[in-house]
C-alpha cells in the first residue's frame, strides 16, 4: 500500500470531493485546503501525480486515478488526523472514527454464515422480483446490484464474501445481465 503524508491524504481527499464528473481544477482544491498547506499544495499535487493518484492532462485540470480511490479508501481507514474547523470538525471527526471502527469490524469478521448457490439463487431471485414489482408500481424498474445485495444482507444471515461469491457467479452463470451505467451496476433476472 502506498503510504501518504497528511498533506497528500488531505489533498487527495479534496480532489475526490470536489471532483465534478471525476474532474477538479488545482485551484478548488487549493482553496480547500487549510491556509498552512495552501503554499505547499503546487508540490504535493506534483508528488501525487508522481505517484499515479492524480493526473493532469490539461494545465490546472485533475482527475482521480483508480488507483488514487483505492490508496485514499485505504490510508482514510489508518488515518489519525483531526479536522479543526469551526464548522462541523466535531461531527466530522466523530464520523471519521466510526467508519474506521467499522471497517476494522468488518475486517475482523465477516460474520454471518454460508449459503450454497441453490439457496441463494432461490432467496435472491424472490428478493429480486419482489424489489421489480415494487418499482413497477413507482412506473421505473431500475435494479441496482449494490442496493439489492444490501437487503439481501439484511434480509439473509449470510457473510458477505459469500454474498459477493454468490453474486459473481450468479452473473457468470447467465442468470442476471448486468450493465454499468452511471457507475452503478444495474441488473436483471435473465430466465
Amino acid at each position: 500500500m502506498i503510504e501518504l503524508s497528511t498533506e497528500q491524504l488531505l489533498y487527495l481527499l479534496y480532489a475526490v470531493a470536489y471532483s465534478k464528473q471525476n474532474k477538479v481544477t488545482k485551484s478548488d482544491v487549493k482553496q480547500h485546503l487549510s491556509k498552512g498547506y495552501q503554499k505547499d499544495a503546487p508540490a504535493i499535487c506534483d508528488a501525487l501525480c508522481q505517484k499515479q493518484l492524480l493526473e493532469s492532462p490539461k494545465k490546472g485540470q485533475l482527475f482521480v486515478t483508480d488507483q488514487g480511490k483505492k490508496v485514499l479508501a485505504a490510508n482514510l481507514q489508518s488515518s489519525k488526523y483531526e479536522f479543526e474547523s469551526a464548522k462541523g470538525a466535531k461531527l466530522i471527526n466523530t464520523l471519521w472514527r466510526y467508519c474506521q471502527i467499522g471497517v476494522a469490524d468488518s475486517q475482523t469478521s465477516d460474520g454471518g454464515k454460508e449459503m450454497d448457490f441453490e439457496t441463494f439463487v432461490e432467496k435472491f431471485k424472490a428478493l429480486y422480483f419482489e424489489e421489480r414489482k415494487r418499482q413497477e408500481l413507482r412506473g421505473v424498474v431500475a435494479i441496482r446490484s449494490r442496493e439489492i445485495c444490501q437487503k439481501f444482507l439484511e434480509q439473509n444471515d449470510v457473510s458477505l464474501s459469500n454474498l459477493n461469491k454468490n453474486f459473481a457467479l450468479l452473473k457468470s452463470t447467465g442468470k442476471v445481465f448486468a450493465v454499468i451505467e452511471q457507475e452503478d451496476e444495474l441488473i436483471q433476472w435473465v430466465e
